[in-house]
C-alpha cells in the first residue's frame, strides 16, 4: 500500500507556519523581558523590535498592542494552572474546597515564575479588561471551574440558584480581583487567595 506524501506546495507553507510560530515566540519572550525591565506603560515597541531583529510591522503581525502581549502572558500562565491542578474526570474527584484551594496555590506558583508582581497585576487587568479581540475560552481556566462546580452541584457540596458559567465567572472574578488586591508578600496572597475562596463557599453551603 502506497504512503500519502506531502505534496511540494504543502511544505514551505509548514516551514513558514514553523518559522511565523517561532517568531512570535521570540517577540512574545523579549517582549515580557522589556515589560519586566521598565514596566508595560514605559516599553517601546522600537526597543523590542531591534533586539528580535524584525520590523515593526512584524510585531504588530502577532501583537496589535501590548495588551495582547501581556493577554498572551495570562493565557500562557492560565494553560499551566489547568495542567497543575488535580484531575476533575478521575474514580474520585477532589472536592471544591480541595480544588480551589490548588487553584489558589497554584496561581501564586506561577506568580513566583513570572518574578514581577506589576506584570502579574497587568495580566490580571487584561482578564477583567481583555482586548476587544481576545480569545477568552483558550485558556481553559473557565471551563475547568464550570466543570468543578457543577460536579459540586451535582454532589450536594454546594447549592446555588446561579447556573455552573455564571457562578463560575464570579468565583474567577473575585479570585482575580483578591490577587490584584492583596499584600505583597505571595504567602500573604496566598493566604487571601484561599480566605477568599473559603468566604465564597460558606455562601454557597447547603442549609441543612
Amino acid at each position: 500500500m502506497a504512503t500519502a506524501t506531502a505534496s511540494p506546495s504543502s511544505l514551505p507553507r509548514t516551514r513558514r507556519e514553523q518559522q511565523r510560530l517561532e517568531t512570535r515566540d521570540q517577540l512574545f519572550e523579549l517582549a515580557i523581558d522589556e515589560f519586566r525591565r521598565v514596566g508595560t506603560a514605559k516599553a517601546r515597541i522600537r526597543d523590542i523590535v531591534e533586539a528580535a531583529g524584525v520590523v515593526p510591522g512584524t510585531f504588530y503581525f502577532h501583537f496589535p498592542t501590548k495588551d495582547h502581549v501581556v493577554f498572551e502572558l495570562w493565557r500562557r500562565n492560565s494553560q499551566q494552572l489547568v495542567e497543575r491542578l488535580p484531575r476533575l474526570d478521575g474514580p474520585r474527584p477532589p472536592s471544591v474546597t480541595d480544588y480551589l484551594h490548588a487553584l489558589c496555590d497554584a496561581m501564586i506558583e506561577i506568580e513566583l515564575e513570572v518574578d514581577n508582581i506589576d506584570l502579574v497585576r497587568d495580566s490580571i487587568a487584561m482578564v477583567l479588561r481583555p482586548p476587544e479581540d481576545a480569545d477568552l475560552t483558550a485558556s481553559g481556566v473557565d471551563d475547568a471551574i464550570i466543570t468543578l462546580l457543577r460536579g459540586a452541584l451535582e454532589r450536594g457540596e454546594i447549592a446555588s440558584e446561579l447556573e455552573p458559567a455564571g457562578l463560575a465567572r464570579v468565583l474567577l472574578t473575585s479570585i482575580l480581583g483578591a490577587q490584584m488586591a492583596a499584600p505583597t508578600e505571595a504567602a500573604d496572597r496566598q493566604r487571601e487567595l484561599r480566605r477568599t475562596v473559603d468566604f465564597f463557599l460558606r455562601a454557597l453551603r447547603p442549609v441543612s
